[in-house]
């Protein structure tokens, strides 16, 4: 205990800087996994409250003894729900004559909800349902049960699953930082003391009696250092309600890491200076363990970034969820290592050229400092080494914040696809009752850039999923959330499918149409001679709109008997709806009891304006007959008419306006229409072995529409899918039009901010189009309104970047600690230094100003070759780690979020230049004084 002491007294300075590496290790450490813990529950908490808290709405009879029956549902949802926090809130519901309904209500306990109820939390409400509907005493005639706690608890469960193993990438940094900088005090430490040992062994001390005070030196400096260390975290009010076991394993991790490091080290020593042959002194055995460790290094980084590569990220999906791969999560740290140790490699001949290129300029202080670091490059490693992972940590951990923020900003870009999305109830047919959204009007709101209309629908391709995003190419580019929104679109063209289509006179309110039409028999008179009797046809007029939108209008009804007969349907037109065109007539037939031959046309079109009546031209467009006109045998033609067979029962025709040639015949062989050009996604392209050129047939609204692939993006607008396709809005319902009765409607409006990057006119933008939608929406209740805000959700990869953010100050911290050790070793190892330069005439200042040109070339060679590693180390890994965290983006570009960055090694320059002119000012106070010294000798 003696010789513990005085060595430990003797080396005070450096023991001092040891202490204070374990106590930084232990507190960042500590840190980390409280702050981790902490953020992962603070993100489960809100994924359950936001926008709304997520519940479920159990609903049933009332039995015939109501408290039996609550106490056995709530029972059955404990025994589901396997202790997660839970209120069950019961209500009732009268129903008239009938029994009432009772309702329960289950919503999850969001103060004390942790990560690992989610869980528990999604299967109970997955399972509920089931378990009530085979319980006689909860239910009584049949039970529903609606909510979305389920989806979202499963949702933030697994993206948390993904987060944890994520999180093992910036952990491994960590521990890698702190072993590398624990090993390299370590040494330190021991070289300072490698004349003492010399002595002792000369004395006859054994390897055992230096083992001894080696390790109750480690245990009593790890214990105080790291209780220190934890204890001061501890006392920070964010982290009491952390769970102890986090605290616990940090401090015992740290504890035993600088017990294990420091005694090994001493121990390695005692053995070195034990064992020494002649031999040895050439330093050949050290080289030989130089480059062994640095293979070693190197050998782990590669295996670690190939496992990283075959992966793509260090996460693992298996039916037992998300975990780490141990050697792909520690490869960008083992890379950075590898990187730092290339670093230091290169000082050495970096350091002689300046050396060379020093010596030939006046003075001596810059060629003394470049030969000192050319040939103490075991000591500047220190520093070196801890400052390239201290710059390289801050690096990916700003390039993860930035990639990672701009990944989820882009996924909730993709999903909404607009600035402000606005979804309309009724999205079924289209018909007279159900309109499309008017976008036109919403395009002038204060703070709105444009406004389009959309079709957000799932098809389907051989039976699996095709998400469907149907917009007019004309305005997409400035509706569309996206960078690259016109070469997105750009593949589609100019289509204007109902180009040729006679065009109504702007300000028309209202469209007559003089018909005139016949029915007769097919087969001649009815066998038993009886009058077949007027056949009614219902006339329906399809407009076409400059945003790509078909509006049905019904004219009336006319009744066609076996003379030749006249009739005036008059329609009035919506309003505030610019360039309509008539593309299109529907007759539907009732009363047919035969087969009947119909001729039916309209001679004159009349629109009415406020000038007065203004003929619409009608003749000079070809009339393509589609459906079952076209089946029917109906000739196209310049006439605005039919004649065609029709079968008994309800039948109907069309006229379709427009110059695709052909289209009527291919109609009548049974293809899906003209193909529309459309954008896939490289995804379903893969999927479908599509190129450019190629066509997929897909089945949409129960029609076929054939799509021809025009290109090829990332993504879709509007689909979280994969696999998904792009399409111009009228030119998709240009071919439903030829090939089914009824077209989906278009039930959405997008649309675009002229300030989208600022949330606050956003949502103010979203309040005025929600109120103007409402307005005219028959139920403005069902109207959706969504921003980017909103679909950004709960944002679980916020732990890993919190992680990465305290790994990089940790190892800045511990990289500052290790620059400190060299600076205090360096005081009393090169003191004889001081007097021997003193006495060949260099000054003092001159001493200070070399010591200090020494620290502070080490100092920026660390943080530049930091810098450069990191990014080399984000580049490989940070996308996939991104991808693997923020799950449904495609590999995103490397954004790097500065502050994040630039906060650690701004502090690390600091810190250099701030050490550097300290050491200075003691070197050049060493160098004044010249009272007789033992060290000095």
């Amino acid at each position: 205990m003696g010789i513990a002491l005085r060595r430990a007294w003797a080396r005070r300075g450096l023991l001092t800087l040891v202490a204070l590496l374990v106590a930084a290790t232990a507190a960042t450490s500590t840190l980390m996994l409280a702050g981790v813990a902490a953020a992962t529950t603070d993100a489960a908490r809100r994924a359950l409250a936001e926008p709304a808290p997520a519940s479920l709405t159990v609903t049933t009879r009332l039995a015939e003894d109501p408290d039996a029956q609550d106490a056995r549902a709530r029972a059955v949802a404990d025994d589901l729900f396997d202790g997660a926090p839970i209120d069950v809130v019961r209500t009732q519901e009268p129903d008239g004559a009938d029994t009432p309904f009772v309702v329960w209500t289950v919503t999850p306990q969001l103060d004390v909800v942790t990560p690992a109820d989610l869980g528990p939390l999604a299967a109970g409400s997955a399972a509920l349902r089931q378990a009530l509907r085979e319980d006689d005493v909860a239910v009584s005639r049949g039970v529903t049960v609606e909510g979305d706690l389920a989806e979202r608890a499963a949702v933030e469960h697994t993206a948390q699953s993904a987060a944890r193993a994520a999180g093992a990438v910036p952990l491994a940094l960590l521990i890698l930082v702190a072993l590398v900088a624990l090993v390299q005090v370590a040494r330190l430490l021991a070289g300072a003391r490698q004349g003492e040992v010399e002595i002792l062994v000369a004395r006859g001390a054994s390897v055992r009696h230096l083992t001894v005070p080696a390790l109750t030196e480690a245990v009593a400096v790890a214990v105080l250092a790291a209780a220190a260390g934890t204890a001061a975290v501890a006392a920070v009010p964010a982290v009491w309600e952390t769970p102890p076991s986090p605290l616990l394993a940090a401090g015992v991790g740290t504890v035993a890491a600088a017990v294990v490091v420091l005694t090994a080290v001493a121990v390695v020593q005692a053995r070195s200076v034990a064992d020494r042959q002649a031999s040895d002194r050439s330093g050949r055995l050290r080289q030989a363990a130089a480059l062994g460790t640095v293979t070693t290094v190197v050998a782990l980084a590669a295996a670690g970034m190939l496992r990283w590569y075959d992966l793509g990220s260090p996460l693992v999906r298996s039916a037992d969820g998300v975990a780490a791969d141990p050697l792909a999560a520690a490869g960008p740290a083992l890379a950075l290592a590898a990187l730092g140790l290339l670093a230091v490699a290169l000082l050495g001949p970096l350091a002689r050229g300046w050396a060379a290129l020093a010596g030939r300029a006046p003075g001596a202080t810059p060629v003394l400092a470049a030969r000192q670091v050319a040939r103490g490059l075991r000591v500047v490693v220190v520093p070196l080494l801890l400052l390239v992972l201290a710059s390289g940590s801050a690096v990916l951990a700003g390039t993860f914040a930035g990639t990672a923020a701009q990944a989820r900003a882009d996924l909730a870009g993709q999903r909404v696809g607009t600035d402000v999305r606005a979804l309309l109830p009724a999205s079924g047919s289209l018909s007279a009752q159900r309109p499309p959204p008017r976008a036109a009007g919403l395009a002038g709101l204060d703070g709105a850039d444009a406004a389009a209309p959309a079709l957000v629908a799932e098809a389907t391709v051989q039976g699996a999923p095709l998400g469907l995003t149907a917009l007019p190419v004309a305005s997409a580019p400035q509706v569309v959330r996206a960078d690259d929104a016109a070469s997105l679109v750009a593949p589609l063209g100019d289509p204007d499918p109902f180009g040729a289509a006679p065009a109504l006179p702007d300000g028309a309110t209202s469209l007559a149409l003089d018909v005139t039409g016949a029915a007769r028999p097919a087969a001649g008179p009815l066998p038993d001679g009886r009058d077949p009797g007027a056949v009614v046809a219902a006339v329906t007029v399809w407009l076409a709109a400059q945003d790509g939108t078909l509006t049905v209008l019904d004219a009336g009804t006319v009744e066609l008997d076996g003379d030749p007969g006249d009739d005036r349907l008059t329609v009035d037109l919506p309003s505030g709806v610019p360039g309509l065109r008539l593309v299109g007539l529907d007759v539907g037939l009732e009363g047919v009891e035969s087969p009947m031959e119909l001729t039916l046309a309209v001679q004159d079109v009349v629109a009415t304006t406020a000038g007065g009546a203004v003929p619409v031209d009608v003749t000079s467009v070809g009339w393509e007959p589609a459906g079952p006109a076209a089946a029917a045998g109906a000739e196209g033609g310049a006439v605005l008419g039919l004649d065609v067979l029709l079968d008994t029962g309800r039948a109907s025709a069309r006229l379709v306006a427009g110059s695709a040639a052909g289209s009527g015949a291919r109609a009548a062989a049974g293809a899906a229409g003209p193909p529309v050009a459309g954008v896939l996604t490289r995804s379903a392209a893969e999927r479908w072995d599509a190129t450019t050129g190629d066509t997929l047939e897909l089945t949409l609204s129960g029609a076929s529409v054939v799509v021809e692939v025009a290109g090829t993006a990332e993504q879709v607008p509007g689909q979280p899918a994969a696999d998904a396709v792009l399409v111009d809005l009228g030119a998709l319902d240009a071919a439903l039009l030829r090939t089914t009765e009824d077209l989906p409607r278009p039930a959405e409006v997008w649309v675009a901010s002229d300030a989208p990057d600022d949330p606050v006119a956003v949502a103010r933008l979203a309040d005025a189009v929600a109120t103007a939608v409402r307005a005219q929406a028959p139920d403005p209740a069902a109207v959706e309104v969504r921003t980017v805000q909103d679909a950004a959700g709960s944002d679980a990869g916020s732990p890993v970047r919190f992680a990465f953010l305290l790994a990089a100050v940790g190892a800045t911290a511990l990289a500052l600690v290790g620059l400190a050790a060299v600076a205090v070793s360096g005081m009393g190892g090169r003191r004889a230094e001081v007097v021997v330069l003193r006495s060949v005439g260099l000054g003092a200042r001159a001493q200070g100003a070399g010591r200090a040109l020494e620290l502070g070339a080490v100092g920026a060679a660390g943080l530049a070759g930091g810098v450069i590693a990191g990014w080399a180390v984000a580049a490989v890994t940070v996308p996939g780690l991104v991808r693997g965290v923020v799950d449904g983006t495609v590999v995103p570009d490397l954004v790097l979020d500065l502050p994040v960055a630039a906060f650690p090694v701004a502090v690390a320059a600091l810190a250099v230049i701030v050490t550097a002119g300290l050491v200075a000012a003691r070197v050049a106070d060493q160098a004044r004084d010249t009272d007789y010294r033992p060290e000095t000798r």
